[in-house]
């Protein structure tokens, strides 16, 4: 498969219109006319993950986070990334991004997937008008299929999403039945969460500031780190490829979060 044909089938699954003004997902590496055989796919395209696709004579990187988000004005092994993106191209390897338009159509999907959660709409509508007519956006408003405390909802999404902690703002005793999820980073979205009725806001990045202003708003916080639950990304992916591209290797990078707490 050429490299254009495997861009055209990722844009009608996910198209590029649905992302935020601020993204810069799509093709940013490589040759359209490249023969593409074997594609990884993975969250962050870090130097370790550059490696892996290296040693594994990968042809085409399917990241959720786009490895170019700001303008470049050259491009030489001066610098960390344009070391890096020299490295890829060498070895003619393709990078293409799926961020917040995969974040738009498919990313909560994914995540209820995994979790006692019935998805009603989503926290923040799409830009696009088309894509609001088929209820996308960023984020998810609804309900557990049953009430539960804090604690135990923590304990289930860390159990889920295979995590080794989660930070909860608020008591753990605390009943809820009614959640916002919004996988990656959710700053500065507790006041939309509470106007569409959620009693606990599911997310990562909360910092120290943001999770005190929640509660002080009368809304807990599960904190389950940025990459714990955009993860799903890779085996949402991975299942949809191996659908269809039979045609096609694959193999997925999980580096896991970048970094630990001891």
């Amino acid at each position: 498969m050429k490299c254009d044909d495997l861009i055209r089938l990722l844009e009608q699954e996910v198209p590029l219109q649905a992302a935020e003004s601020w993204d810069n997902p799509g093709f940013l590496v490589g040759d359209r006319q490249k023969e593409v055989k074997k594609i990884m796919i993975t969250l962050d395209i870090t130097n370790e993950a550059a490696e892996k696709a290296v040693e594994e004579d990968v042809d085409f990187i399917l990241a959720h986070h786009p490895i170019i988000f700001s303008e470049i004005k050259q491009c030489t092994s001066d610098h960390f990334l344009q070391k890096k993106l020299l490295k890829l191209i060498g070895h003619g390897i393709c990078c293409y991004g799926m961020h917040t338009n995969y974040d738009t159509c498919r990313m909560c999907q994914a995540a209820a997937k995994k979790l006692d959660f019935l998805p009603e709409a989503p926290l923040l509508e799409a830009s696009d008008q088309s894509l609001r007519e088929e209820n996308k956006g960023i984020g998810m408003i609804g309900s557990l299929k049953e009430e539960k405390s804090l604690g135990d909802f923590a304990k289930e999404i860390k159990k889920a999403f295979g995590l080794a902690s989660a930070a909860v703002f608020g008591d753990i005793e605390t009943k809820i039945s009614r959640a916002a999820i919004v996988p990656g980073s959710g700053r500065g979205m507790a006041e939309a969460a509470l106007q569409k009725g959620a009693q606990v806001l599911v997310t990562g990045d909360i910092g120290h500031h943001e999770g005190l202003d929640a509660l002080d708003m009368g809304l807990c916080v599960i904190d389950a780190g940025h990459y714990g639950l955009e993860q799903v990304f890779i085996d949402d992916m991975e299942e949809l490829l191996k659908e269809r591209l039979p045609e096609c290797e694959w193999i997925t990078y999980k580096a896991g979060s970048p970094f630990q707490i001891i």
